[in-house]
């Protein structure tokens, strides 16, 4: 064996072009790691995953290296040329020989080695960069995957990349003391009532006013004024993305006008760039590549705080009670919610009465529906008749129960004169205090 042996499996990528990589800082950051303090080199081994690195015999080196550090063993030259030799990998990597140069030959400085594992890193990501590609050009070459399908694939396995490597940056599992004793905050949009990354969906029969609530939602957060309240929300105005898939625009114009007009009419006014709005009355499948592309390009430009969308039904043309439909656009809405951080605010209709007893509140369609937002709630009319039909006085009623607490209103009724919001709240003649509730919800 001479000194300029090489490892025999170590070959460059075929073709003209060599592989990204740097040999001499893989060695240093080898050398680096065995002059580490025992007490810091499991820090410092986890800087680097195997893939990491290009030459096959110092992925095994690495590999090494964690499997003592596991059985809380020294690393030096005798206890690792034993542990190559243990697992079967001593020749393979060039023998005790090729192995002394690695841990005695280089310069590494065990300070440095924060940045031979940086250069290293992106060296990999590199790499996997061009693997990817080449699997993207291969997917637009062939005839057999529609263009749609290999374009979100691209998108998939763009992410993947950006991803690689990522866990060495992840924040390590805490004792529940540890966790308990992190103060407590939350993210609020209007504080008490809606927070970032909330999903809620509101349900109800047809021509129930779910549909105005959810206008009156989305101008109010844009105004900074509090949907049910009406003063000013102490965090300001939020940045709102509608996307109305069952109106047309003339139909969201007429709906949409008078509530900006009553905004400004508070001088609090929807000032542009705070609500954005895109119709599309047929609808859109979530399920489909090209549904869920034109999603994510609205979030995408917009960045929202609050998503406003629905009404579920016209979300996808499959089944309705179909759970793995319904499974693939909360995937969707996962993706557009976890990019911008946002709210999910979600409409959906009510199943229709059975002859039994009042109308359900769920959400029509699979129950996946119940299961999914943290709140859910529905709209129906008080049982004073003629408050549920000359004040329109509807009950806001929790079909679910509320993975948090928050101050959603117990009763709505219709705004009263030129100029007001649709729905405010008000307290039936009957609220019990003690009992928290009333019976019939009377306005008078």
């Amino acid at each position: 064996m001479t000194d300029d042996y090489q490892p025999p499996y170590d070959e460059d990528a075929p073709g003209d072009r060599t592989l990204p990589h740097d040999l001499d800082t893989e060695l240093a950051y080898l050398a680096a790691l065995m002059l580490t303090p025992p007490r810091e080199q499991r820090a410092v081994h986890q800087l680097l995953a195997p893939a990491d690195f290009y030459r096959p015999a110092h992925t095994t080196i690495h590999t090494a290296t964690g499997n003592l550090l596991d059985r809380a063993e020294a690393i030096d030259l005798i206890t690792l040329t034993a542990e190559l030799q243990r697992t079967g990998d001593l020749t393979r990597i060039g023998g005790p020989l090729y192995l002394s140069r690695v841990l005695s030959s280089l310069p590494g400085v065990a300070s440095s080695a924060p940045l031979y594992a940086d250069r290293i890193r992106a060296l990999a990501l590199r790499r996997t960069l061009i693997e990817t590609g080449g699997r993207i050009a291969a997917r637009g070459y062939d005839p057999g995957i529609e263009p749609t399908d290999a374009a979100e694939e691209a998108v998939a396995l763009a992410r993947e990349v950006r991803d690689a490597g990522r866990a060495a940056d992840d924040q390590p599992v805490l004792d529940m003391w540890d966790f308990l004793a992190i103060e407590e905050t939350h993210d609020w949009i209007v504080p008490g009532l809606l927070e970032r990354m909330d999903r809620l969906i509101l349900t109800g029969g047809e021509g129930g006013g779910k549909s105005v609530l959810m206008r009156q939602l989305a101008v109010c957060l844009a105004a900074g004024l509090h949907p049910f309240h009406h003063d000013p929300n102490p965090l300001g105005p939020a940045r709102v993305l509608v996307l109305d898939c069952e109106n047309s625009e003339s139909q969201s114009r007429r709906q949409y006008r008078p509530m900006m007009n009553t905004a400004a009419a508070a001088h609090m006014p929807v000032k542009r760039g705070q609500l954005a709005i895109d119709c599309r009355p047929e609808g859109v499948d979530l399920t489909r590549a090209d549904g869920r592309a034109w999603l994510m390009r609205r979030v995408e430009t917009v960045m929202p705080d609050v998503l406003v969308i629905g009404p579920i039904y016209q979300l996808h043309s499959g089944d309705p009670n179909d759970e793995k439909h319904a499974r693939a656009v909360t995937v969707a809405l996962t993706e557009a919610r976890t990019t911008a951080r946002c709210a999910l605010l979600m409409e959906a209709h009510a199943p229709h009465a059975s002859g039994y007893g009042p109308r359900a509140l769920r959400p029509a369609g699979s129950s996946l529906w119940m299961r999914w937002p943290e709140f859910g709630y529905g709209i129906r009319p008080v049982e004073d008749d003629r408050s549920a039909e000359e004040d329109r006085a509807r009950r806001l009623v929790p079909w679910r129960g509320a993975r948090d607490e928050r101050q959603w209103p117990q009763f709505l009724r219709q705004g009263q004169g030129h100029g007001s919001w649709p729905w405010i709240t008000y307290q039936p003649i009957d609220w019990d205090p003690i009992k928290n509730r009333s019976e019939t919800g009377a306005t008078s």
